[in-house]
């Protein structure tokens, strides 16, 4: 009976957040012409249940959330008294127990990096004693003596204990991960606190800014570009970017995934504040210009200390030059006012390449050619070596139209492709072929900028690529962020009328002199499109709960797994 009600308020729900959506609706006629404070308010609403249910969602694995230490050593201590025979939640935490105490460090690559999740908090307490490497103490000599200890098969014929996905360089472990986040986060909270920050908690505040930092984003586009857009279609479509670029990073919230989230957050907000500079602010108000440009490149240097591969996002800061140079007039004063707005990736490319040499005698080594991992990656070569045409195919395919096919097994679900997985995306880029939106894309000077943000998603693609041992569904994330915010671009530039400046300003500046303003209507072509956008967008995330628990299989406990049964039988009415 409970499935039954259940199963019949899901579909309720669901239906009627279809029917809200369908084309002739009230809340599709809702534009982002006339923002006011219930906007706000909804919008406020939305933000806090994407962030609350994504850090909640991150609390429920013990494998990430720092619970699995002490339930080992409690079931372990048990089992030892009573002799007894495990079963159920025992019988999984002995395997666990047995996995992470492996002699075969390369067995099972998830649970050795659970097993060393917490390199940040052990990186800042590293640095407040003033040193750069990680000291755990229990060095296998063997590691010393190999002739080659970057040889995965070596070490697994030998026996050799080590630290899994660590920099191994002259003796000495190192964290290969970005050390920006320490700095920002795990120091202060050592600092002001005495405890150490748990990691994937880090990974909650990195998430909760990114989603933030993208619906403002969003709101500006929408503001300054494109304010006929439906509401509606700034928040179901901002609510699917924001849910299926971070799924990975809410199904495992602890070591890779706070690499990830710290370089989404930091990108992001950098990309809102260089387009801030660019097509937000007046010709004469250029001082303010270029102090949020001074902000933008703060935050996009700060990404090159969190995860190179996603600061390559930085690239887009060219389209934006060019464009700002076309407005302002070229001086000696001008070039000193952008140079003074890109000192920020002069000081900490400095400061970052000096701690590269520090531990690895070469600016330009973040550590990934040291890495014990599943790949000798110093027999790589140079990037050229790597390159081929069959292999970017292949990469490209992987990366943005693979299909894969229904598992037998639960949830059924596997992540493929972008394009493939999460349709809207797709759908989205289609819009690219309407003659209108192209015209509105070239008269507000955005050309540059789209191609340069497809231009810098092959870049990160290729880099992801050439760069390592093989292919991972969270490597994905990568550019995600990036094909969300032009996928956003090429929708809502449907609803421009192909004019420069197409703001609301005129709307509100109409209303304080007393006169009428007019809200155009969009068309039904453009009706028709915001719908299948919505419906697009509430699919995409339903595949994303299907998504995260796939990746997540395996870490959560029995009873967990059980409860999720039960929910997605309830969908279906028991069935």
């Amino acid at each position: 009976m409970n499935s039954i009600i259940f199963g019949i308020i899901f579909w309720v729900l669901l239906l009627g957040m279809v029917w809200l959506v369908r084309p002739g609706s009230g809340l599709m006629r809702v534009t982002m012409e006339r923002w006011n404070a219930a906007h706000i308010m909804v919008t406020v609403l939305v933000l806090a249940a994407l962030i609350g249910s994504s850090s909640f969602l991150m609390t429920l694995c013990p494998m990430w959330n720092g619970e699995i230490t002490a339930q080992l050593m409690e079931e372990t201590e048990a089992r030892a008294a009573e002799n007894a025979s495990a079963t159920g939640e025992e019988e999984w935490m002995k395997n666990a127990a047995a996995s992470m105490s492996s002699e075969d460090p390369d067995t099972d690559p998830d649970r050795c990096a659970i097993k060393n999740k917490n390199q940040y908090e052990l990186m800042a307490d590293a640095l407040l004693k003033g040193q750069i490497y990680l000291e755990y103490g229990d060095m296998d000599r063997r590691l010393l003596q190999m002739p080659n200890p970057y040889d995965t098969q070596a070490r697994r014929a030998m026996g050799v204990r080590y630290h899994w996905d660590h920099a191994f360089y002259k003796g000495r472990y190192y964290m290969y991960f970005g050390v920006v986040p320490v700095f920002l986060l795990f120091i202060p909270f050592k600092l002001i606190t005495g405890a150490s920050l748990t990691t994937y908690h880090a990974t909650q505040v990195f998430v909760g800014m990114s989603i933030i930092g993208l619906f403002l984003f969003f709101r500006l586009l929408s503001k300054r570009f494109f304010p006929k857009l439906s509401f509606a279609v700034y928040l179901f479509l901002g609510a699917a970017v924001s849910v299926t670029s971070m799924v990975h990073c809410v199904a495992k919230p602890a070591m890779y995934m706070t690499a990830f989230s710290s370089a989404f957050c930091m990108e992001i907000w950098s990309v809102y504040f260089y387009v801030k500079a660019v097509w937000a602010t007046d010709n004469e108000h250029e001082n303010r210009a270029i102090f949020r440009a001074f902000i933008g490149a703060l935050f996009g240097a700060l990404a090159f200390g969190c995860r190179p591969s996603i600061a390559l996002g930085n690239l887009i800061v060219i389209p934006c030059l060019i464009v700002f140079l076309r407005e302002h007039k070229f001086s000696g004063k001008m070039f000193l006012k952008l140079v003074a707005a890109a000192s920020p990736y002069i000081i900490i490319g400095a400061l970052l390449m000096l701690y590269n040499y520090a531990r690895f005698e070469n600016p330009f080594e973040f550590g990934q050619s040291y890495q014990l991992t599943v790949a000798d990656q110093t027999a790589y070569g140079s990037l050229l070596s790597r390159l081929s045409p069959r292999g970017l195919l292949n990469g490209a395919t992987y990366f943005l139209t693979r299909s894969e096919d229904l598992t037998a097994a639960f949830p059924h679900i596997v992540e493929g492709g972008v394009f493939y997985t999460y349709p809207v995306f797709g759908v989205g880029l289609f819009a690219l072929t309407n003659k209108k939106m192209r015209s509105a894309i070239r008269a507000n000077k955005f050309v540059l900028f789209l191609l340069g943000g497809i231009f810098t998603i092959g870049v990160i693609i290729m880099m992801d690529i050439v760069w390592t041992p093989y292919l991972l569904g969270r490597y994905r994330e990568d550019m995600m962020w990036l094909l969300g915010m032009l996928v956003f671009l090429s929708v809502g530039m449907r609803y421009t009328d192909g004019s420069v400046g197409n703001t609301s300003e005129s709307v509100a500046e109409a209303e304080a002199a007393g006169v009428p303003a007019r809200v155009a209507e969009p068309c039904e072509e453009a009706k028709e499109f915001s719908s299948a956008i919505c419906l697009l967008s509430i699919y995409s995330m339903i595949v994303c709960a299907f998504v995260f628990v796939q990746l997540d299989m395996k870490h959560f406990l029995p009873e967990q797994i059980e409860l999720i049964k039960k929910i997605v039988g309830a969908m279906t009415f028991g069935l």
